[in-house]
């Protein structure tokens, strides 16, 4: 990864002053325009704090003030980069942030944000999206222990006998929290349910010996494309899919349960994102 310029952390560290003085006020105006020009980031955030402006806020001045001493923030970023994992957050979510962030930064600051500042700005934070992009990609790969494996392979045959009444129940979920992903399945066929109940039974048989799923993957990935399936719609199926599991299955979904069908499904999402990022760009 590029390091930053000296002129940036200069620039950067300059504006740490102003910023602070400011800060919750910016991070206010960055969550209104996001959730104004991004309305699926709302999402992300209805399980944050009542002070999420304010923890943002600190965040970004301990940036600001210590962006020639990134090191003394190594602890921070493995915290926020594991909320993340927890939350879902993706590759596709960080743009989102650096629009919002920087029109904030120009709207509180008015004039004083030249476009210099802007632009350093903006080059301070794509150099810590892809710090925390990196660290967020190795705890995705490693949340699916052993362990979770076994887990999720032992609600196969459950899964197998009540797998028709959860994906009902998934999009009944869906739906009704999701509007707009009504219209990524408006083509889908009477028994799409019964499809994705096959799948996830598959998934679930198949979690220590994914290589057999190759084919199912190379399709999966085809059909989303085909239906404009994007990463930032994943979220919304994993919690619909552990809710529909919880009420369709009650105590037999313990937390444990959830964490590793959360972490089994984030391995295979993330296949099929990269896959399909593949098959968009050709």
């Amino acid at each position: 990864m590029a390091e930053l310029s000296a002129k940036t952390i200069e620039i950067v560290k300059s504006t740490a002053p102003a910023v602070k003085a400011n800060s919750e006020k910016l991070t206010s105006r960055m969550y209104e325009i996001m959730f104004s020009t991004y309305p699926y980031a709302k999402a992300l955030f209805k399980n944050a704090p009542a002070n999420q402006p304010q923890v943002l806020a600190r965040s970004i001045v301990a940036y600001a003030e210590n962006i020639d001493r990134l090191e003394a923030l190594s602890g921070a970023l493995d915290n926020i980069a594991e909320h993340h994992i927890k939350t879902s957050i993706l590759p596709a979510h960080y743009s989102w942030v650096a629009d919002s962030l920087l029109k904030a930064i120009k709207d509180t600051l008015g004039d004083a944000a030249t476009d210099e500042i802007i632009s350093a700005w903006g080059e301070a934070y794509w150099f810590l999206a892809n710090a925390l992009m990196e660290r967020e990609k190795k705890l995705y790969q490693t949340a699916l222990t052993e362990e979770r494996k076994r887990i999720v392979k032992s609600t196969a045959p459950i899964l197998k006998e009540k797998a028709e009444a959860i994906t009902t129940r998934m999009y009944e979920i869906m739906f009704a929290n999701y509007a707009d992903v009504k219209e990524l399945f408006k083509n889908s066929p009477n028994n799409q349910n019964q499809i994705l109940a096959r799948s996830i039974v598959a998934y679930a048989e198949n979690i220590d010996n994914l290589g057999v799923l190759g084919d199912a993957v190379e399709r999966i990935s085809k059909h989303h494309v085909a239906t404009n399936i994007k990463p930032e719609h994943y979220p919304w199926v994993i919690e619909s899919l552990l809710q529909a599991m919880t009420d369709v299955l009650g105590d037999a979904i313990t937390t444990e349960v959830k964490e590793a069908w959360f972490a089994a499904y984030w391995v295979l999402a993330n296949i099929l994102i990269n896959r399909e990022q593949e098959l968009y760009s050709s």
